[in-house]
């Protein structure tokens, strides 16, 4: 993985590169990064409850259809 830092204005932006959508800004390379790596924990806390959700759903289909089964 790749994570690519550039100036743009007053501002570094911290991305990763094969994903265009998760990036980050700041007023130095360091708070970019640092920020980038906030953004990412966010982003795994969410689909992680997304997941949870989910499987919850699934459960429930899966016992629903063995009601109407029987």
């Amino acid at each position: 993985m790749e994570i690519i830092i550039r100036k743009d204005g007053e501002w570094y932006i911290a991305e990763v590169k094969s994903k265009p959508n998760i990036y980050a800004f700041w007023y130095s390379k360091e708070e970019a990064l640092s920020e980038l790596k906030n953004v990412v924990d966010m982003m795994v806390d969410f689909y992680s409850q997304e997941m949870s959700f989910q499987k919850k759903v699934k459960k429930f289909l899966i016992n629903k259809s063995y009601t109407y089964a029987v």
